[in-house]
């Protein structure tokens, strides 16, 4: 009898080791690319973006606002970043000793991203939580952002730390008092507006969290409060409008000509880049034969046909296919390229793959507020080029844990597997892709 209960004891303990095993495996692969030196995205290596970043940082050791225009800063992002780093960050004087501080300020995002998992999905265990969270970093844009100090990391620390404020702020209404409710919703603000300034295509956040703190049940005042603290904490960067005389700085405005040209196949490739970024969360939603047949036998169904039929037609009438510019477009646009040398061939595999991505996010996500999120990124991507993968990976697998409402059946571990299996063989597919074409 005694034997029997400490065998199904053992039954009970190996899942939570395994998972354990495997968390500790990806944090010691996340080290060992930076003390490798990975390049897993492309813009990474010493070469790479890294080069004009520190460039950057020394330009703004210099002075700080008499460079906000300056034609020498060479980034399209704000330059909070640099500007936080030069006030706060004492290892900007030596190249490899900024970067390992940047390793370990981008290591925030699974740590955040911890809690952030387990405030949404309470019910997991904390060794699953511990998995997914350190997941994020098998990301070969995460890691190369982490690895060589770009940009794109700081935006999304303060996503984390305005959906962590937003839902300490819901859960405590009831018991926290007036001057702690002022307080909350000052930082909720300040962090949310904060992500522009480090990433300007994530300023659907304060809009959002604008509409969440209105509809909170809460005083007037406090709505009328926030209000005026968003319109406080943008005021800076209608000021970096006017000295720009564009929404990105005005080096980075001419070089990449945003909003000068209409990219109509960048939609389509923003789909299919998406796909990639989620595609194993699609395994563990919540359909069934109900859900798909509802989908299926709705007019939605309809609208997205049409859609679809007027959008190819404009790109197959409108659209300079042959013309198009190598840069950005994702793994299916690199994909075609390596599979298909007939021009037309090119064409329909990706018409195909369009049609299929709006079909993919269509299953896979449940909220209307989800599938606006992800128009609106299909809607900058036709002023934005290039148009890379890295602007929706790791986002959106970050969104799935925060702000997006579509929930997911995480208790299924071995969907969990499968999230972790996907990361770590795209992860290595994308750093071999690298090495053999850089």
């Amino acid at each position: 009898m005694e034997n029997k209960k400490e065998k199904e004891k053992i039954i009970q303990i190996n899942p939570n080791i395994f998972v354990f095993s495997l968390s500790i495996i990806i944090l010691i692969y996340f080290f060992y690319g930076f003390f490798t030196n990975e390049n897993a995205a492309g813009a990474g290596g010493y070469n790479g973006d890294f080069k004009l970043i520190w460039q950057n940082l020394t330009l703004f050791k210099e002075g700080i606002i008499v460079n906000l225009n300056n034609y020498n800063y060479n980034d399209s992002r704000p330059p909070l970043s640099y500007i936080l780093h030069i006030l706060l960050n004492p290892f900007t004087y030596n190249i490899e000793v900024f970067r390992l501080s940047n390793f370990l300020i981008s290591f925030l995002i699974p740590f955040l991203l911890y809690f952030s998992i387990k405030e949404k999905y309470s019910y997991l265990d904390k060794s699953l939580i511990l998995l997914l969270s350190l997941t994020v970093t098998l990301s070969p844009y995460f890691r190369t952002t982490s690895f060589w100090a770009l940009g794109e990391n700081y935006g999304l620390i303060f996503l984390l730390l305005s959906y962590l404020t937003y839902t300490n702020l819901k859960k405590n209404l009831i018991n926290y008092t007036l001057s702690k409710k002022l307080l909350i919703i000052f930082f909720l603000c300040l962090f949310s507006s904060a992500i522009v300034y480090f990433d300007q295509k994530l300023v659907f956040i304060p809009f959002l969290v604008l509409v969440l703190i209105l509809n909170l049940k809460i005083k007037v005042n406090l709505k009328i409060y926030s209000i005026f603290l968003f319109f406080i904490f943008s005021s800076p960067y209608l000021y970096l409008i006017y000295l720009w005389g564009s929404l990105i700085p005005t080096a980075a405005y001419e070089a990449r000509g945003v909003g000068s040209s209409i990219n109509l196949f960048h939609p389509g490739y923003c789909l299919t880049i998406l796909i990639v970024a989620i595609f194993p969360f699609f395994f563990i939603s919540n359909l069934n034969l109900k859900i798909i047949k509802n989908k299926i036998f709705n007019r939605n169904i309809i609208y997205i046909f049409i859609v679809f039929l007027i959008y190819s037609l404009l790109i197959n009438f409108v659209g300079d296919f042959e013309n198009l510019r190598i840069e950005g477009k994702g793994a299916f646009y690199k994909l075609s390229i390596i599979l298909l040398e007939n021009q037309n061939m090119r064409l329909i595999f990706t018409l195909i793959s369009f049609f299929l991505s709006i079909i993919f996010i269509y299953f896979t996500f449940e909220d209307k507020n989800d599938l606006l999120i992800i128009s609106y990124f299909a809607f900058l991507s036709l002023f934005t080029f290039p148009f890379y993968q890295e602007y929706l990976d790791p986002l959106f697998y970050i969104l799935i844990f925060s702000f997006f409402k579509t929930r997911f059946e995480f208790e299924n571990k071995k969907g969990t597997y499968l999230i972790v299996l996907y990361f770590f063989i795209f992860s290595l597919s994308s750093k071999y892709y690298y090495q053999i074409t850089i």
